[in-house]
């Protein structure tokens, strides 16, 4: 039997968590996180329509329970591959025997002035909750995309009959599909400044208005910051490398999901992200636990056209509420 520390709390450690005691297996388990809660990233935006538009599970005393774990809230500042040893800002630190890695990507920072402001949100930063509230009381909302996260979240707040306004480059990552989703945000009444950047976020506490490079200001009390992921650092005494599928350079360690994902950084479309972290979480509770291979089944993944296809079909359903 095991001892398992896993570092994140997304998709990828709790499928992990879920995988492993699917296999009746009564390995210690040891989350840690800076977050006491989880949601699914790709059901945000329903969390931003009601309080119950997505699950968030906590990870109290009745969740700790259910899966026979202990949940450490801490943000961890490095990792000592040799001592097996884990230390926490703060100072103190816990001991592992089998690591799992399982950071999630972090939004690539651009350089705009003021974006401490409240208000302000990278996509990697986002707390459903948060979010939603700011939402209620806010009408000019603006997006900049570089992926088609952005580009649905400026065409789901135009559904809402929020006044959006989005900043782009030149939408050459949509291909044949560009003109289509030019006239979607046109029918939306969404206002597209091409070959543009935010460079400040404007107001006291919170966001106010925000400056882009035309020179031109733009009234906005919520700004969201699509600028694209990258995989996150792994603070070590001594370099991890991933060498192929989970396994990394150091003996008992494990990196899982969006942190093993080296070209994260060049992806626009994340179509089957979620599937294959799924599958991955399964094959390496397989290997933890029974030092075998999973019975994963293939699952044919998702064309790119196909993808934007179903993306353009999901907002064409309904019209902007105004």
């Amino acid at each position: 039997m095991a001892n398992i520390t896993i570092i994140g709390a997304g998709e990828a450690g709790i499928h992990f968590i879920k995988e492993v005691r699917s296999l009746k297996d009564n390995s210690k388990i040891t989350l840690i996180d800076k977050r006491d809660f989880y949601f699914e990233r790709r059901n945000i935006l329903n969390c931003w329509i009601r309080e119950d538009g997505c699950t968030i599970t906590r990870f109290n005393d009745e969740f700790c329970s259910k899966h026979s774990l202990e949940y450490i809230k801490a943000v961890v500042e490095r990792i000592n591959p040799n001592t097996k040893r884990i230390f926490f800002k703060g100072h103190s630190s816990v001991d592992f025997d089998i690591l799992v890695i399982a950071i999630g990507a972090v939004s690539k920072k651009l350089s705009i002035k003021g974006d401490f402001r409240e208000g302000f949100f990278y996509l990697s930063d986002i707390n459903p909750i948060d979010t939603r509230d700011y939402l209620g009381i806010s009408k000019d909302v603006t997006v900049y995309a570089s992926t088609i996260l952005g580009i649905r979240i400026a065409l789901f707040l135009s559904s809402l009959g929020k006044d959006v306004k989005l900043i782009t480059g030149n939408l050459s990552f949509l291909g044949e599909y560009k003109e289509r989703f030019i006239d979607l945000f046109r029918s939306r009444k969404v206002d597209i400044y091409f070959n543009c950047r935010i460079e400040e976020a404007i107001g006291e506490s919170s966001v106010k208005a925000v400056r882009i490079t035309s020179p031109k200001f733009l009234s906005s009390q919520v700004v969201f910051i699509d600028s694209g992921f990258t995989a996150p650092k792994i603070f070590s005494d001594s370099d991890i490398d991933i060498k192929d599928d989970f396994h990394s350079n150091c003996s008992d360690i494990y990196v899982l999901g969006e942190a093993a994902n080296k070209s994260i950084g060049d992806e626009k479309f994340f179509i089957n992200n979620a599937q294959n972290i799924r599958i991955q979480a399964r094959s390496l509770a397989y290997h933890i636990c029974r030092g075998a291979a999973s019975d994963n089944t293939d699952i044919a993944p998702l064309a790119e056209g196909e993808f934007l296809e179903k993306v353009i079909e999901e907002f064409n359903k309904f019209a902007p509420n105004v």
